[in-house]
Formats: C-alpha cells, sequence, structure tokens
C-alpha cells in the first residue's frame, strides 16, 4: 500500500494491495485517528452520496459505507445517515434498494428531507456573489452534531465533477435543487453553498470513479484510492488531480486544477 500526504494535509491511500477496512484506518492514522474527531456519546451524521439508486460510482458503495459506519460505531452509538435523493425519488427507497437490510440491522436510522426542518441562510451576507439563500437542514446546523462527508468521485455533466463540496446539493430543499441545476455558474454555485455549514471530516472514495459523463454513468477507470482530510476545497482539489491525470475528454480537460470553476470559487472563499 502506498500512502502519501500532501501540504494541505490531505492523505491519499492507495488501497489496492489492502482490505478497505484497513486502507480507511491508516489514513484515519495519519491525521490522529477517528477518535480525534469523534468521541463516545457524540452525534454523528454521515453524508453519503445516493441521489439516485445507480450503482457505485454513481453512488456511494455499500461496502465503503458499512466499513465507515462499524468504525464510528466504535466510539459512539448515535450514528445517523443523512441523506436527500433527487426529486423524482424517497430517498429511504433508494437507500434501502442499494444497502439491503444492513442498515437496518447495525441500528443506524436514516434521516431524510421527510424529516428536515429547513432554514433558510443568507449566503450573502457570507460573502457568496452566486446564490442568495438556501434552505439547509437545521440538523447540519446543529454545532453539536458531528458531520462526515462520505463522497465518491466523478464527473458531473453540469457541475463538471463530484467530490465534497458537491454534497451540499445533497442538502439543499429539493425545488432549490432543481432551479439550481437548470441555472447559470452551478459550478460557482455548489462552492458558495458550501458557506451554509462545516463537516468535521471527509473520507472520499475513489476507487472507482468516472472520468466522463456522469453523474450517473461515464467511463469508468480504478485510481483504487482513499482520500482523507478535513478541508473540502483541498481534498476536491487532489480528486479533480486524479481525474485529469487520465486525460480523458471531460470539463476539466487542459484547465490547471486550482481554475476549475468550483475549486476556484472555494478557494477564492476560503473555505475548508
Amino acid at each position: 500500500m502506498q500512502t502519501t500526504q500532501n501540504k494541505n494535509t490531505v492523505s491519499v491511500i492507495d488501497a489496492s494491495s489492502d482490505s478497505l477496512s484497513n486502507a480507511i484506518e491508516k489514513a484515519l492514522d495519519l491525521h490522529g485517528g477517528l477518535s480525534k474527531f469523534i468521541s463516545k456519546g457524540d452525534q454523528v451524521l454521515l453524508k453519503p452520496n445516493f441521489n439516485t439508486g445507480d450503482p457505485f460510482p454513481a453512488s456511494s458503495d455499500p461496502e465503503f459505507l458499512l466499513t465507515v459506519i462499524k468504525k464510528v460505531l466504535d466510539i459512539t452509538s448515535d450514528v445517523n445517515i443523512i441523506e436527500s435523493s433527487m426529486l423524482r425519488l424517497k430517498t429511504e427507497e433508494v437507500i434501502n434498494g442499494i444497502m439491503g437490510d444492513e442498515l437496518k440491522e447495525l441500528g443506524v436510522p436514516i434521516i431524510t428531507e421527510q424529516d428536515f426542518k429547513y432554514e433558510s441562510i443568507d449566503l450573502k451576507t457570507l460573502g457568496a456573489e452566486y446564490i442568495k439563500n438556501v434552505k439547509l437542514p437545521q440538523e447540519i446546523l446543529d454545532t453539536e452534531a458531528k458531520i462526515i462527508l462520505l463522497p465518491c468521485l466523478k464527473t458531473h455533466f453540469v457541475a463538471h465533477f463530484t467530490g465534497a463540496l458537491k454534497l451540499a446539493v445533497g442538502f439543499m430543499e429539493k425545488k432549490q435543487r432543481i432551479r439550481l441545476h437548470l441555472s447559470r455558474s452551478v459550478p460557482e454555485k455548489v462552492a458558495e453553498l458550501n458557506l451554509g455549514y462545516k463537516p468535521h471530516l471527509i473520507i472520499m472514495d475513489a476507487r472507482k470513479i468516472f472520468v466522463t459523463k456522469g453523474p450517473t454513468d461515464g467511463q469508468v477507470e480504478k485510481p483504487q484510492k482513499i482520500l482523507i482530510g478535513t478541508n473540502r476545497t483541498d481534498i476536491d482539489l487532489e480528486g479533480v488531480k486524479l481525474i485529469q491525470s487520465y486525460g480523458a475528454d471531460n470539463k476539466l480537460l487542459n484547465t490547471k486544477p486550482e481554475e476549475v470553476r468550483t475549486v476556484k470559487r472555494a478557494l477564492e472563499l476560503g473555505i475548508a
């Protein structure tokens, strides 16, 4: 297994020669271990990517999600999945269709848009220029909850790519999400949405990725990488470099990683 850690403290783990559990554990160890971020009795909200019911890497890999859940349960019992699928889908049905009965067996509840108590956030006051306000669930605005983002990495035909920053779209009120995808400046708006909340940890699954099209299908490559960090912008910057390394014909091609629009706007805003 190869392990690298860049100057922005993003750990990139080669998971091709070890078990998924060991790969994630070794990456976490580079940041002081999972217990540095969560403690016994903490409420933990895990945000995967179940926008649709399409198989990994379009959606989160069940093995990946279950592996992380079990590690969190070793520390605290108050673990929840928080997610909202696309407009026409029922989130709980999407997740259960992919995960089967294993979440129920672990006793992990699913918090969906049916449960969200939305709060309107004035993003303009926080430095946004492309999107005025957003409705986000109070659950992620609660400073007591520990939020762990679990993005999969892929290209996206509208937002150009999906990583940690793009997961914020899954928190939006659904009608706002529809308007977002039909509007201009989607990459910049994706970055600005992240002004509304702050996660505690990101564990990115880049073992298999789309390098064209997306978000539901595309050319598949298998970097076999796990990326871990605390900074959404830094980890997405590394994700962009990974996608670009395959030289595929996509909207990231021939652009410096720091100039990719979502990353560039996030860097301008200092989003961590």
